[in-house]
This record gives structure tokens, sequence and C-alpha cells, in this order.
């Protein structure tokens, strides 16, 4: 793929498959088709490729930050290109693309608003092909892309331009921006110049998304069974099938701790999440975990998130293997503050071991 032009069709699949593939979070897709229907609408998004992007170009990332059930309250505007205005003037650049922080239903279009206002294409990429909870759990930090400075703002056009190296101390500072804000911000940070870009991003996660969106738009379509019409395009494990028979979420720090229960037949899974999902348990035996992605869509083919999932809903849970990229030591050491903050104390265990037959 070089150059594309998404329109409604080619979002609203996106926004499917994202949601599924952000592992709990990521936005709610809710929230993506109001963007979709609101400020995108009628607009014709530029997609590039990772290869078209030329080495001396300069990029930023975006995405939205806070806490996903206060982002699906309400609703979102100019908050991310906002925050863009305000790098690009404090910094003096001018950007050529931008970039999602993550995949997810509300995250892998959150740059495209940016694309539509300022004419810069978005790339088909982002640093995790999954979502996650913290600035620092990314490809860009592993790889080392500065991530200072990072500029926040709301839909107000109140503003913050941060100056800190350290990721977990630019996360904490976010953060609390954010909380400020109301506990939603955009965020763009991550300048990069596309030679970098091309070592720090998961490749094709925005046309995965819609790859995976569409096989459930169309199995839907064709009354045939959405879980199958997934498994199809990404692999991956059924960690468990049931109803959903509790959910409990705690808001703290800007997050959304919290956990699901499903009871199948003969069996319960539990989904241990902070914003997105961290750690599955079938029976009490662990069978997934960081930076494998734990999902969930519902019987009848509706993917959710952590905001979405309610009692009473029929669901699969599926466990997909990361990318080779997060298959490193630090891709679960930027994680492991994470799981610690939800009880979990020992080290990374691959989704294929912990699934063996």
């Amino acid at each position: 793929m070089s150059k594309r032009i998404l329109r409604k069709r080619e979002l609203l699949d996106i926004i499917q498959g994202a949601t599924f593939l952000g592992t709990g979070g990521g936005g709610s897709p809710k929230s993506g088709e109001v963007l979709v229907e609101g400020f995108l609408s009628g607009k014709e998004i530029e997609l590039v490729s990772v290869d078209e992007v030329e080495d001396e170009t300069k990029i930023a990332v975006a995405a939205g930050m806070g806490a996903p059930e206060v982002l699906l309250k309400r609703g979102w505007s100019r908050e991310t290109v906002n925050a863009f205005n305000a790098l690009e003037k404090v910094t003096g650049e001018k950007f050529d693309y931008v970039i999602p922080v993550e995949t997810g239903g509300f995250n892998s279009i959150t740059p495209m608003t940016i694309t539509v206002e300022k004419g810069i294409p978005t790339i088909d990429a982002d640093g995790a092909g999954r979502a996650i909870p913290e600035l620092q759990q990314t490809m860009f930090c592993i790889n080392n892309i500065p991530i200072s400075p990072t500029a926040l703002a709301d839909h107000a056009n109140i503003w913050v331009v941060i100056n800190a190296e350290d990721p977990f101390k630019m996360e904490g500072l976010a953060r609390a921006v954010t909380t400020e804000l109301g506990m939603q911000a955009g965020i763009v940070c991550h300048i990069m110049s596309g030679k970098e870009m091309r070592e720090a991003v998961i490749t094709g996660t925005i046309s995965k998304a819609e790859k995976v969106g569409k096989a459930i738009r169309e199995a839907k379509e064709a009354n045939k069974d959405p879980v199958e019409a997934v498994l199809s395009i990404v692999g991956g494990f059924v960690l468990g099938k049931g109803t959903v028979i509790s959910v409990s979420t705690e808001t703290k720090g800007g997050f959304d701790f919290g956990k699901a229960i499903i009871k199948g037949d003969g069996e319960t899974i539990r989904v241990d999440y902070k914003n997105e999902n961290m750690l599955a348990w079938r029976n009490e035996n662990l069978v997934a975990m960081v930076p494998d992605g734990i999902c969930y869509i519902s019987l009848a083919g509706q993917p959710l998130t952590n905001a979405d999932i309610k009692e009473g809903m029929d669901v699969a849970v599926i466990g997909i293997k990361a990318p080779d990229k997060w298959r490193v030591p630090t891709g679960f050491d930027v994680f492991r503050r994470a799981v610690e903050a939800i009880g979990y104390r020992g080290e990374y265990k691959k989704i294929e071991e912990l699934n063996k037959k």
C-alpha cells in the first residue's frame, strides 16, 4: 500500500477492528463513531504507508488521553488539533505527517482530526499495535525516541507544553495536566524523522484494523460467526466464551482499574485491567498477559472496550500473540509497574506457552 483515501465506510471499519485490537482500551468505538459523524464528517483522510515517508520529514505522534469512561460521556472535538498547534508554536517545527500512539477504536482515528485540519497525512502504523495505558509503554520509548517536549490541550484551547526527558516523569506530569483539564486532553509528542519512525513503529496497524472491522461487518451481514471471522484474520486463542457476570471499575489517578468476570461452560474467565486488559485467567490459571493482546468481542459481533462491557453480555475473550518487536526484555519491562499495580509479581509468559494443549 502507498497512499490511500479513507472515507466513512473505511473509517467505521477501522473503528470496529481497532476496538477489537485495542485490548479493552484505546477509546470507545461510540466515541470514534461520533468523531466520524462530526469532526470528520464528509472528509477524505489521506493514509500513507511507512515506506512512503521520506527519511528527512518531520513526524509527530497524536492521541487522546484520559479516562475512557469520561471520554464516552463527553465526546471529542478539537483537543488533539489544539495540542498539535501548541507543539508547532513552541518548537517552531512544521510537521509533515502525524501518526497514532496506539491502536484503538478512538485513538487510531484521533490523529485524523489533524490530517483534516492541517492537511498532512496520517501514517499507517502506530507505537504499539494495541492500546496502552501509559506513555512509556510504546515502541517510541523502547527505541529511545525523545518524548519531550509534549503538548496537551483541551477543547477550549487551554494548552500546556511539558519538558521532561524521562518518559515515566512525563507520564505523571501529563496525567496531572489531563486531570486538571477534566480527565480528558489531546496529546502530541515524540517528534521524529521518517528514518527514526521506521525503526520505532508497528507497521500497517490501521489497514489491519480495517481488515478486521470489514471481516466482522461482512460476517454479520451474511449471518456468519463474527468470532470465526476475526480469528481468520488475526489467528490467536479463544481464551473463553460465556456471559459477563460481573464488571467492577474504579477510576483513580487518571486510569480505570477493574476486573471483568465471564462465566462459561465449566469455566470462569477473569480479566484484570488498567484501562487496557493486562491479565487473563481461566479458573484462576493465567492464560494471557501483556504485551500479548487480550480482546473482547460479543457473540453478536460487537468489539468491546472496558468502558463498554456490561453484565449480561455474551462475549468471547480472544488472546493474540504480540508483534515480535514486543517480544524483547524491555517489552514486558515497560508494563511491569502496571501489572504490579493490579497484583501480579511474576515475569512475562508467552500466550502460546500458557495455552499449550
